[in-house]
């Protein structure tokens, strides 16, 4: 990534896209952020059960992420079955896939598209992404009363077409994401958030040109060392340790340890002494910013402009924010 500077001010990097525009992790979201001035987009990258490598985050653990209970309410078939169970053999991504699982047609009716179903009545026991094939995910249906939207409905920063946004949305590929941001020259803080995707993002990455532009970070070491063992030639590939809300005393020596160049750490942390001190051992340090459905974090503080303000102003690198207009506005500030 860019090297960093006591005096300079950090890179803003929109967090699963611009999360109060669009739903989290969409292409609407990501284009959203660049356009609000996000010259750095995080992501998270999960293997489907047919090969496909595809963004989401959804809810879960560290361990089994992905669960889509909280965004997605219900699915609707909006093409033909015939349609739906091919789309995995014409993804740009076929040759990381296996054919989709077809999907059988409602005995009950004729029409070409059958109507809305409870998500457990139409592919039952299936709640990871990670479970679903390609068609599946395609017929996903996000929906405005599910628990994972509520904060961001419930505050006065979603955009007036949020719940628009919501109906529309759909699971990218990496793929696609890779193509947006080769195109604008965006940086990608992609986490490996699924297992065993470390040899296909690497592969992808570089396929399309822009290992210069990619961080692969992890909260597993062995994900990131993996890559690292893939491409020994650390001029090209950068990697990340993500620390989780609450810093270990030694992160630093931590991050040193697992051969990663850049730290991702909570905001709460990003203090002028940490970051100081991350930057004496030639560290890049991201801050992150929980999504708004945290509530553990977010009950104690608030994601605003002073909030923006104090962190920027600690010396860190870069910002993912859930709020990249917002953030640009108070870069733009501390600038004149």
């Amino acid at each position: 990534m860019a090297s960093f500077s006591a005096t300079s001010l950090p890179i803003i990097n929109a967090h699963r896209g611009a999360v109060y525009h669009g739903v989290e992790n969409t292409m609407y979201a990501f284009e959203k952020g660049i356009e609000q001035g996000a010259t750095s987009l995080e992501l998270d990258v999960v293997r489907l059960s047919t090969g496909e490598l595809v963004i989401f985050h959804g809810s879960g653990s560290h361990q089994q992420p992905g669960d889509v209970s909280d965004l997605c309410g219900s699915i609707q078939l909006e093409e033909s079955n015939d349609s739906c169970s091919s789309l995995s053999s014409s993804s740009s991504e076929s040759s990381f896939s296996t054919s989709a699982s077809t999907l059988e047609a409602d005995p009950e009716t004729e029409s070409e598209t059958v109507p809305s179903r409870e998500y457990s009545q139409i592919f039952p026991n299936v709640y990871y992404i990670e479970e679903m094939s390609l068609a599946q995910t395609q017929l996903l249906q996000f929906t405005s009363f599910s628990p994972g939207f509520a904060p961001i409905l419930g505050s006065n920063s979603a955009s007036p077409d949020f719940e628009e946004q919501i109906k529309k949305a759909k699971i990218p590929l990496l793929s696609e994401v890779l193509e947006l941001c080769k195109r604008t020259g965006t940086h990608i803080a992609l986490e490996m958030k699924g297992s065993g995707v470390e040899h296909d993002c690497l592969r992808m990455v570089e396929m399309s040109g822009m290992e210069h532009l990619v961080t692969f970070s992890s909260f597993h070491n062995e994900r990131t060392a993996l890559i690292r063992k893939m491409r020994s030639d650390m001029t090209r590939i950068t990697t990340g340790k993500i620390f989780g809300e609450v810093l270990s005393e030694d992160w630093i020596e931590q991050t040193v340890n697992s051969g990663c160049n850049e730290a991702h750490i909570c905001f709460a942390d990003s203090t002028p002494e940490n970051i100081a001190k991350a930057h004496a051992a030639g560290l890049f340090v991201m801050a992150w910013f929980p999504h708004p459905v945290n509530r553990s974090i977010w009950s104690n503080h608030t994601e605003d402009a002073a909030c923006y303000e104090k962190v920027a102003r600690s010396g860190v690198d870069m910002m993912c924010v859930n709020k990249p207009d917002l953030l640009k506005q108070v870069i733009d500030k501390i600038s004149l």
